[in-house]
């Protein structure tokens, strides 16, 4: 028999995978790397209000049931080294230096922080680091910048002297088998792994010399498969439409798919807007969240035509003042229009339902719109994890 406490040899191990998590905002990256299977040692932050959010859902134990160590504190102020023997460290430096919406003055902004996200890298030594950023950093007018931090993720613990030239210079003269880190980027579509929004992320991965090769999660959602369900029944009778409403849905969705590209090859549909509200029940639905409320003045002007039901949401967007015009307004069947409550917003970015917002709308959305889909972290979250634990397989989320 068995003694108490015993490990049966029939049972495998599964190696506990520790990471440290910088950035950390509303949570989205960590609680979707948490679902994947890491454990943090440390979770960074330094907004008063988004350490509250952190505080109400993991990091004290919280709805989601599990601890987060937090540190409310500026990136630049922590020594990382006592951090070290770290998985995976994992960051989303502030977006505004690279974004659409904001300035794009790359490293000339005071909020740039990759160079912070570097050092937490050379200081913690990590088996592998994943960052994200908005797909502007990818846009020719920052193509230097994104060079030159590849380039000092490559090799990490080659620190500047203040001399960017000479630095750039030394770093990529490095031979590759000499680099530290084999670091590979790609810009993501959320829709193609199962997101009912359509939101483009930059994903870059780096891997300690001598790991396995990294290999991106290969899609699983398409819109290819999305515009054949359409012209299907099964997408309609799942959930109870009238012919009138398909009819004028087909319409709608002929005009996009002309305007709206995807390569992905997945072969389940791309999740809609229609799916991702029906799982969460008409506003008012939800006893006791304020957040599943209807805001009335939403407008509908050019250029901000709002989201359909019958595809992936636009980009849920971080409205300092409210809502912008567009991006969080939802067409409905009837030919009207309404602003997508708080707690929609939340579950096309993959938050549980459960998932403890801010009371004060404005701030609730900002923390949201600059969150990491949930599933997105997830599903390359569960490819690191395979590739540290070495089983050989490509991990998804369906």
């Amino acid at each position: 028999m068995q003694a108490v406490g015993e490990r049966s040899d029939s049972v495998p191990r599964v190696r506990i995978l520790r990471s440290v998590e910088l950035f950390a905002g509303a949570g989205g990256l960590a609680l979707g790397l948490q679902t994947a299977g890491f454990h943090p040692k440390l979770v960074v932050e330094r907004d008063p209000r988004a350490i509250e959010t952190l505080k109400a859902n993991g990091g004290d134990g919280g709805s989601l049931g599990t601890k987060w160590p937090l540190l409310k504190d500026d990136v630049e102020h922590v020594d990382f080294h006592e951090f070290g023997d770290v998985d995976l460290v994992s960051a989303g430096p502030p977006c505004q230096p690279f974004s659409i919406g904001g300035l794009r003055l790359g490293r000339h902004d005071d909020r740039d922080a990759f160079p912070e996200a570097i050092r937490a890298i050379r200081e913690t030594k990590p088996k592998v680091f994943l960052v994200e950023n908005v797909r502007g950093l990818t846009f020719p007018a920052a193509a230097a910048y994104l060079e030159y931090t590849l380039a000092q993720l490559r090799v990490p613990s080659v620190v500047t002297t203040g001399d960017e030239e000479d630095h750039r210079q030394r770093i990529q003269a490095i031979p590759e088998k000499d680099r530290e880190y084999r670091v590979e980027w790609k810009l993501l579509n959320s829709a193609d792994y199962g997101i009912g929004q359509q939101r483009v992320r930059l994903m870059i991965v780096g891997v300690r010399s001598g790991l396995p090769e990294w290999h991106w999660p290969e899609p699983t959602h398409s819109q290819a498969a999305l515009l054949a369900a359409l012209a299907g029944e099964d997408y309609w009778r799942e959930h109870e439409l009238p012919d009138s409403v398909r009819d004028k849905s087909r319409a709608a969705m002929h005009k996009l798919r002309t305007t709206l590209r995807s390569e992905s090859t997945g072969s389940l549909r791309w999740v809609t807007t229609r799916d991702v509200l029906a799982d969460l029940g008409p506003p008012g639905s939800i006893p006791d969240d304020a957040h599943h409320r209807v805001v009335a003045g939403a407008r509908l002007y050019k250029k901000h035509q709002g989201s359909v039901l019958d595809w992936p949401a636009k980009t849920v967007k971080a409205g300092v003042h409210g809502t912008p015009g567009g991006e969080h307004i939802v067409r409905l069947d009837d030919g009207t229009h309404r602003y997508l409550t708080v707690r929609e917003c939340a579950a096309l970015q993959g938050f549980p339902v459960s998932y403890k917002l801010p009371a004060i709308r404005s701030v609730a959305l900002k923390q949201i719109g600059n969150a990491v889909p949930v599933g997105l972290g997830e599903v390359v979250g569960r490819q690191i994890a395979s590739l540290l634990r070495g089983d050989g397989e490509d991990l998804h989320c369906g």
